[in-house]
């Protein structure tokens, strides 16, 4: 049995965390995951990987353990460093139930602990979920991702979450994205947010990635009003390199739509950013923050 790869010294070992790759074709995304996973193996963490396996394969058969996928996966399957699950087997044994899918991936990450491995790595492939017509899958779907960041938070655990834009329906792409909102990777733009709830997009932000964007703002806005203290949304700007009028309409105009007792608070920036907000039509809703945050 081939023995599983060994951390490497030089590499710091990432916190847990809960991220989302956005990917604008399949071969885009199927990139950033091998890379992903193969950096998940040099560290030495326990791979799970959900994916969608053709009729009749086998995992080794995957094309993650093929010529497009990371060095060493094939070798860390045999070894047991990585397991694969097909997705439709991981419906049937949650029931797809928020509560089911959250404890299929607890009991992983129990077992795993139990197997000494000191990091755990999961991912999963785009959901390919009908959510459009189904309401109440969308409210399921929400649920167990958000209950990824508790299994984030109480392990070593660091999640991956892929969506393939050209597979999901409209509804499937906003919702994926405003439930990640914490922690988004889309080409050329990012976001993520602190301990505190100040909420971080970065990057370049223009028409191709409006939606999603407005996606983001949209998670971020709803998880604020979720909290018990303050509800208002702290945006630090100091990292967002490039905004156009889309995005800042965009940004705006959900500013514009939340509920009176919610504020959007923007931290630090450039200026082009305030000439732009003020061009689009700033709402009463909109403050600059008092702070040097």
């Amino acid at each position: 049995m081939t023995a599983p790869l060994r951390a490497r010294p030089d590499l710091d070992v990432p916190a847990s965390r809960h991220t989302l790759n956005v990917a604008d074709a399949v071969d885009q995304g199927r990139r950033g995951t091998a890379s992903w996973v193969e950096r998940e193996l040099a560290h030495g963490s326990k791979v799970f990987y959900k994916g969608w396996l053709p009729d009749g394969r086998r995992p080794d058969q995957h094309w993650l353990t093929g010529p497009a996928g990371p060095r060493g996966a094939r070798d860390a399957l045999v070894s047991g460093q990585m397991e694969f699950l097909d997705i439709p087997t991981a419906v049937e044994r949650s029931g797809g139930t928020a509560d089911g899918v959250i404890g299929l991936y607890r009991g992983e990450v129990e077992r795993a602990l139990d197997d000494q491995w000191p990091t755990i790595a999961m991912t999963q492939e785009s959901p390919e979920l009908p959510m459009a017509d189904n309401p109440a899958l969308v409210s399921e779907y929400v649920t167990w991702e958000a209950g990824f960041d508790i299994l984030a938070a109480r392990w070593p655990v660091r999640l991956l979450c892929q969506l393939s834009v050209p597979l999901e329906s409209e509804t499937s792409v906003w919702e994926t994205v405003a439930v990640h909102h914490r922690d988004v990777v889309d080409g050329f733009w990012s976001a993520t947010a602190d301990d505190a709830g100040v909420w971080s997009p970065r990057g370049d932000l223009d028409a191709h990635v409006a939606r999603r964007f407005g996606a983001a703002v949209h998670g971020a806005l709803r998880a604020a009003r979720r909290r018990d203290a303050c509800t208002d949304l702290h945006i630090d700007l100091s990292a967002i390199d490039f905004m156009d009028v889309s995005c800042a309409q965009i940004l705006m105009l959900a500013a514009r739509s939340a509920p009176d007792d919610q504020q959007m608070v923007l931290h630090g920036g450039p200026r082009f950013l305030r000439r732009l907000f003020d061009a689009v039509g700033r709402p009463v809703t909109v403050r600059e923050s008092e702070d040097a945050r």
